[in-house]
């Protein structure tokens, strides 16, 4: 059951995401009922996704062990499809993209740096809040930055987590 919910989370989430992306250009290609349309699904799915996480959160693995799994799995996974991307992309056109793909790969890499591998854990329990960069995602301990140092965003364009 557990896989099934998680692999249903997954599709939903997905799917929530790629119609925005979608609704988005549907809107720039003038086809407003179709935009909406896209929209709206976009925003159903992000309903399902949240019920399915909902139903999730009892069944996850909340052993010491997903901690391991986020920073020795996951992170890294990130890591290696952005630079993956990157060593994919070496045309001019791509340029944007490029620099989207090394600010996320940084701001993965900034996220790896919370842990500490030989305790298991995180590296500092006591920061009690973080700030995230909503242009690249950068996190920022306890102290928003006058300006991100991955994408340079303004100190306004961080998101406080408490």
């Amino acid at each position: 059951m557990n896989e099934r919910l998680l692999k249903a989370f997954g599709l939903a989430a997905r799917a929530s995401a790629r119609k925005k992306v979608y609704g988005a250009r549907a809107a720039a290609k003038g086809r407003k009922g179709l935009a909406r349309l896209l929209r709206a699904m976009a925003a159903s799915e992000t309903v399902q996704a949240r019920r399915l996480f909902n139903s999730l959160r009892g069944q996850i693995d909340m052993s010491d062990d997903y901690v391991a799994t986020i920073f020795e799995q996951e992170v890294p996974a990130l890591i290696a499809a952005y630079s993956e991307a990157l060593e994919k992309d070496g045309e001019d056109e791509k340029r944007s993209l490029h620099l989207v793909m090394s600010q996320l790969r940084a701001a993965e890499k900034r996220i790896a740096a919370f842990y500490a591998k030989e305790a298991g854990d995180i590296r500092d329990s006591r920061v009690e809040k973080y700030h995230v960069c909503q242009f690249c995602g950068y996190i920022a301990a306890e102290k928003v930055p006058e300006k991100c140092p991955v994408c340079g965003a303004p100190a306004s364009g961080f998101q406080e987590i408490a």
